[in-house]
């Protein structure tokens, strides 16, 4: 399984660690893996997990505990398969969606959507720039799905920018994913990521836009 994934710029086992604030107060944790998936031992996927949870005394504010896995085509990075929960505040939602690129059909818990080419979740979006060119004022089109169904997305790399680490200064590029007229994410949220500008493309800082403020996630471990 892992020679399979070699040529791209992440591999098997990696884990990226991030401390989360609001507004410059530290909140809690989150991390992104990639995971060595014994249970499905499926060679062609890849086992991509994002957690982000809120700490006390911060939780008792406003708490978020979301948990989502993806798994992705291990050569295209498009998504076969995602499992959602996500506990925002007062808002919370579980769902499992299936992509059955063979029958052009993409299931939703119970709903049921007709396809006509590959889907990306907005959370694999970390992985899957990864392996493009990220050119300034370029953009990137894809094909996104979620609980409104499928959305076609512009990924636009918007600026150079400096993040300081606890590792150092990254140069980075930073991105924005966008649609019109809506938000990316759901519970009008959106999303703006700092890769670095080097061969691993490592997102070294996110910021997530919630519903009533951002979430800042800056790298504070990195397991490569």
């Amino acid at each position: 399984m892992i020679n399979a994934a070699e040529k791209l710029p992440f591999n098997f086992g990696e884990k990226l660690i991030y401390d989360v604030s609001f507004a410059g107060i530290k909140a809690g944790k989150a991390y992104l893996e990639v995971l060595v998936d014994n249970e499905n031992n499926n060679s062609n996927e890849i086992h991509i997990r994002f957690v982000a949870k809120t700490s006390f005394p911060f939780s008792s504010i406003y708490a978020i505990d979301d948990q989502i896995d993806t798994w992705l085509d291990i050569k295209s990075l498009y998504t076969n398969k995602i499992l959602k929960s996500i506990n925002q505040g007062n808002y919370s939602k579980e769902s499992k969606t299936i992509i059955d690129y063979k029958n052009f059909i993409s299931i939703t818990n119970k709903d049921t959507t007709y396809i006509n080419g590959y889907l990306y979740d907005p959370y694999s979006l970390f992985y899957l720039l990864r392996t493009k060119p990220l050119i300034l004022g370029e953009t990137i089109k894809i094909n996104t799905f979620g609980a409104e169904g499928i959305t076609p997305i512009q990924i636009i790399t918007k600026s150079e920018d400096v993040i300081n680490t606890i590792y150092g200064s990254f140069n980075c590029l930073v991105v924005k994913p966008f649609r019109k007229g809506n938000t990316l994410l759901k519970n009008k949220g959106d999303m703006m990521i700092w890769f670095s500008n080097d061969k691993k493309k490592l997102p070294v800082q996110i910021k997530i836009k919630l519903q009533y403020g951002s979430m800042l996630l800056k790298i504070k471990e990195i397991n490569l």
